[in-house]
């Protein structure tokens, strides 16, 4: 039976890097960043936005995150630049009530500037929630998803980190998922660890909710500190290996909400995450033996 496990093990390996050998050159690897970063980055350096998104596209970052409250000469300057829309965030409060007025306002954000994608932040339960609260929420979430479907809208929601939300780990994103069959997982690698869950056991249950990844580090799973990604305790080649050897050919966003460099760690960010994607790419079938 060991054996079996083994050879198992090595046909597995020998398929996904066959399988990523026949894409083309960095066909899976898509690069995408906050725009709250950008305007971080134009902060701290005391540059204007353009130049800091022109820092930001030349380091090879393709793709932009935004919010949907964004004004629209925003929105043009990143289009100019050559921003591919990865995806856009939508605060919509379901744990108040239905927010018909802000869901629509999300959708409309959506389809008007063509973001496919969209990240819902559902808002905080209160304190000692009970179960009937829990699930208004989830079916307040639900129809939303499911109106979003109808537009052609892919809605998600990410394990946020704060124990009162909706979504913070994989029992209470279960419980959504299971009430919706079009709500899929922007899945943040940083945030399984505050919970207290496995990065790579979360990423494996919930692989066909995937649409969406947030690359974020830690220095430990209870420590909130912003690093570059590659330099904590997140496992980044064996959840970039996972994804893409699983067919991910979605977005990588990357995130360091409080860094106290922001352009010096996405820099380092996207040098460690391509560093990570050549060593999958350039891997032999007897590294995985």
């Amino acid at each position: 039976m060991t054996n079996i496990k083994r050879h198992s093990s090595r046909f597995l390996a020998l398929v996904m890097l066959l399988w990523l050998a026949t894409l083309p050159a960095g066909a899976q690897l898509r690069i995408s960043i906050f725009f709250d970063h950008v305007a971080e980055i134009a902060r701290q350096e005391h540059i204007s936005v353009r130049e800091a998104a022109q820092r930001v596209r030349q380091l090879g970052i393709e793709g932009i995150d935004v919010r949907v409250t964004m004004r629209e000469s925003q929105l043009n300057l990143l289009d100019s630049l050559g921003f591919e829309h990865a995806s856009a965030i939508a605060d919509i409060n379901f744990v108040e009530g239905e927010q018909p007025a802000a869901a629509r306002q999300a959708l409309d954000f959506a389809r008007r500037y063509g973001y496919t994608r969209l990240l819902l932040i559902p808002g905080l339960l209160p304190e000692g929630a009970t179960t009937q609260q829990m699930d208004d929420v989830c079916q307040r979430v639900t129809a939303f998803a499911k109106d979003a479907a109808k537009e052609g809208i892919d809605v998600m929601v990410e394990d946020y980190d704060n124990p009162r939300s909706p979504c913070f780990n994989t029992l209470t994103l279960n419980h959504l998922f299971a009430a919706s069959p079009q709500l899929n997982h922007t899945f943040d690698t940083g945030n399984y660890l505050f919970c207290g869950e496995d990065v790579m056991t979360a990423l494996r249950h919930f692989r066909e909710r995937i649409h969406h990844v947030h690359l974020k580090d830690r220095k430990a799973s209870h420590d909130y500190a912003s690093l570059p990604i590659g330099t904590g305790v997140v496992p980044l080649k064996d959840v970039m290996s996972e994804l893409l050897g699983s067919g991910y050919e979605g977005w990588f966003t990357i995130e360091h909400f409080g860094a106290p460099s922001m352009f010096e760690y996405t820099a380092a960010s996207v040098s460690n995450i391509r560093a990570a994607w050549k060593e999958i790419r350039s891997s032999s079938v007897s590294d995985n033996e």
